[in-house]
């Protein structure tokens, strides 16, 4: 049976991934709401468009459009960016506009680490993500939490942890490994997941790897050739008080934001479990190594 999936974020790094892996889907009918008067994003859009997307104006702010939106939708997935307007205020408005027009499912743009285990207070987004969950579900439309790790484009050299000065820094010893799974793979699963009516409501987590720090950089290293310093940054008691330093600088709040990254890369309290890597046998999820020989320039023959 065709369901019709609206998509919110589908200009995005992992929303346009997403609605390609959506349209892949024969069963998948899909809807893309998008802000009216923005020409560069619709334009973005145009290839979806062309395999069969419709948009939708609508704004997660105006409840009248939201309910044109989601009239008709069987799933919603999020996969929205943003500060408490959005990722709480915004997402609930779509949750509660699909509650009353008879939706069955949303997927609330979570898309990390088990959020759900942090401790209140230590991560500003994981904070907002889960208070919106919590209030999604109180609206009791189902709700699926695509929980993939972190992302492993953020282990290439000049992305994140490894730097692109030939610098790997990191707080601990570097050894904790946690989950990583790259976009496409994320995507992919995602729209799996949302057209899969056996999927209860709680957590979905899956991973492509678990793999630490340190491990990354050997991975890297071997790949390109190219070797990298290894600079501990100090212990986690260094790295929760400049944590605590960086709450305290309001010029640069994504540096309090990244250290508390960080901290459940080296606790791994918000290590994933009861991982589904298997419910689908014909998606197969790509090791760290496959990423990077996919995705880095290959090593100079001697």
């Amino acid at each position: 049976m065709t369901q019709t999936v609206l998509l919110a974020g589908a200009t995005g790094m992992l929303g346009s991934q997403i609605a390609r892996c959506l349209l892949d889907q024969p069963d998948a009918r899909v809807r893309l709401l998008v802000r009216g008067g923005d020409a560069g994003k619709r334009a973005a859009l145009d290839p979806l468009l062309a395999r069969g997307a419709e948009i939708i104006e609508g704004d997660l702010a105006d409840r009248a459009s939201l309910d044109r939106a989601t009239r008709g939708v069987d799933v919603i997935v999020s996969a929205v960016q943003g500060g408490p307007d959005v990722i709480i205020d915004g997402q609930v408005a779509l949750a509660e506009a699909g509650r009353r027009n008879g939706v069955r499912r949303i997927l609330p743009s979570d898309f990390a680490l088990d959020l759900f285990k942090a401790t209140p207070g230590e991560h500003m987004v994981f904070d907002l993500r889960r208070a919106a969950d919590e209030r999604i579900a109180a609206t009791g439309i189902e709700h699926v939490h695509v929980l993939q790790g972190g992302f492993m484009d953020l282990f290439k050299p000049g992305a994140g942890v490894i730097g692109g000065d030939g610098v790997v820094r990191f707080w601990g010893d570097g050894t904790q490994p946690i989950e990583v799974t790259g976009v496409e793979d994320t995507a992919r699963m995602t729209a799996r997941v949302a057209l899969d009516r056996s999927v209860g409501s709680g957590k979905f987590a899956f991973a492509g790897d678990r793999i630490s720090i340190l491990g990354a950089a050997d991975v890297v290293e071997a790949q390109t050739g190219r070797m990298f310093e290894r600079r501990p940054l100090g212990s986690e008691a260094d790295l929760r008080a400049a944590m605590a330093a960086a709450a305290k600088d309001a010029a640069n709040p994504l540096e309090a934001v990244m250290l508390a990254y960080q901290l459940t890369m080296l606790t791994g309290q918000t290590a994933l479990s009861d991982l589904q890597n298997d419910r689908y046998p014909d998606l197969k999820l790509e090791s760290f190594a496959q990423f990077a020989a996919r995705t880095l320039p290959r090593r100079a023959a001697a």
